[in-house]
């Protein structure tokens, strides 16, 4: 190749050499830095194929990932979402203190709250569901098997509790979750597998995979029988005033200490025992009727809450509610305060933390190695161009010149491997990985979700990689660039 091909023009553009610094580039001489780097990375097809291919693959690794994580992450917060909703209203200090004290901190006035935000003209067309709920805990026993535990139970609305287990504001198409809560059975709920398997409730329930409650040796009674026995005629009383008219099925008794002090008892029919994914959630699961769980907590007479749970139409647009519900309570129920998701389940974004620390770990990796590899090629091709170099140097192309060049040329295979890299991943996503039926079982989750790369979610992915990779190959040339330049002129003329 001649000198005059090297510099990518019959002749050296006017005023290149004297062009202070800081003055722009002009377009001409950037396309012909652009063809001659472009022509240079031609001269050694094996080697740029190679460079090439190890860019892309780092670059379609990264982006694989961060459309998996992309995808992950909206299927973790649509599965939150369904269970507690997107924001709750609860007494000031409930999150904190209301387990513990259910009288102090209940929310009185629920249904007039709730009228009041589905009649506002910003909130109603973006609410989904807008609800009550009660938590309870207490003793859950079955008596008659000799079997007692402690649960966490929940009081739902049954249809508003099953629009917000089908909630699906990503499109992701992940099925509803079941809501076995019926509004024409109000006595009657769900319990956790775990609970059933502690309550010796597998074999009418049908739990499958549950190990049967082994035959306990008859205990001696207390010493104070006659104490006992008077105070659980008592509980025996409630039990039967809260029974239902005609008994069927399995059935538990849940025993919570009222408001007052005393304690309640109610009886609830089973309709299900559900798997929730997590060990504790499932062997202290109760779910029932929002009036069953007030009679529990509150007695027969109060329609007190623990929260009014609000689920979005799409999470785009919990920004603007959120700041607009903040002002409604400032003026109207300054008692209550506002609380998001990943407030009331702090585990959704230490999950998401965990992803975001896992994605940098490898785009570390993968940046490393492609400084490596553009970093060698570059090095190589200033050591076998030594000669070319000085050449240009001596018809006239200044140091900081012959620098642009290789700049160029690492720029150009960052972003051409980068190129290649995402649209190998957008076609392994579409082709393989979208369609390929597999699937895993996110936490707190019963059933497996589909695996899926979202590369559109984050609209910043796709850009960031292409502009991460180029500035690192960029990166990877400056030195080979600089001391390319900085070779004296006679010195490379001789150079063998």
């Amino acid at each position: 190749m001649s000198p005059q091909d090297l510099s990518g023009a019959h002749s050296r553009p006017a005023g290149t050499a004297g062009r202070p610094k800081g003055v722009p580039v002009p377009p001409r001489e950037t396309s012909a830095l652009l063809r001659l780097a472009w022509r240079n990375l031609l001269r050694n097809r094996r080697r740029s194929a190679l460079t090439l291919a190890i860019v892309a693959v780092a670059a379609a690794s990264s982006t694989l990932l961060g459309g998996y994580l992309t995808a992950t992450v909206r299927t973790l917060e649509t599965d939150t979402v369904r269970q507690v909703g997107h924001l709750q209203i609860v007494r000031r200090g409930a999150l904190d203190f209301g387990r513990g004290q259910a009288a102090r901190y209940a929310l009185h006035g629920g249904d007039a709250v709730l009228a009041a935000l589905r009649a506002d003209p910003v909130l109603a067309p973006r609410l989904a569901v807008a609800t009550s709920m009660l938590q309870a805990g207490g003793v859950a026993g079955r008596f008659e098997a000799g079997a007692s535990t402690t649960f966490v139970g929940q009081g739902w609305e049954p249809q508003a509790r099953a629009r917000m287990l089908g909630w699906d504001g990503h499109a992701l198409g992940i099925a509803a979750l079941a809501s076995p809560l019926d509004s024409g059975r109000p006595l009657a709920g769900v319990i956790g597998a775990g609970l059933a398997q502690q309550l010796g409730l597998c074999a009418e329930l049908r739990v499958d995979g549950c190990k049967p409650m082994p035959e306990a040796a008859p205990a001696a009674p207390p010493a104070s029988a006659a104490a006992w026995s008077a105070d659980l005629d008592r509980l025996g009383e409630q039990a039967a005033a809260a029974r239902a008219p005609a008994r069927g099925g399995a059935e538990i008794e849940l025993l919570a200490s009222g408001a007052g002090g005393a304690p309640n008892v109610v009886r609830l029919q089973l309709l299900a025992a559900q798997r929730l994914g997590q060990r504790e959630a499932d062997a202290s699961h109760v779910a029932m009727p929002l009036p069953l769980a007030q009679r529990l907590v509150f007695g027969p007479d109060s329609q007190a809450v623990s929260a009014l749970v609000l689920q979005l139409r799409h999470s785009a647009d919990l920004p603007l509610v959120q700041a607009h519900l903040a002002r409604w309570l400032a003026l109207n129920r300054p008692d209550l305060e506002l609380l998001d998701f990943e407030t009331v389940q702090p585990a959704f974004r230490q999950v998401v933390t965990m992803f975001g620390t896992l994605f940098r770990f490898v785009v570390v990796l993968m940046v490393v190695l492609t400084l490596f590899s553009v970093g060698n090629t570059l090095n190589m091709a200033v050591s076998e161009r030594t000669r070319e170099i000085g050449t240009l140097r001596a018809i006239g192309w200044l140091r900081r010149r012959v620098q642009r060049l290789f700049l160029v040329e690492g720029a150009l295979i960052g972003l051409l491997g980068a190129a290649l890299g995402v649209v190998g991943a957008a076609l392994l996503a579409a082709g393989l990985i979208n369609t390929g039926r597999f699937q895993w079982t996110p936490p707190s989750r019963g059933t497996p979700v589909p695996i899926a790369v979202d590369l559109g979610g984050d609209p910043a992915l796709v850009p960031g990689v292409l502009l991460l990779f180029t500035l690192v190959a960029c990166l990877c040339s400056w030195w080979p660039a600089r001391r390319a330049a900085a070779q004296p002129i006679v010195e490379a003329l001789r150079h063998v």
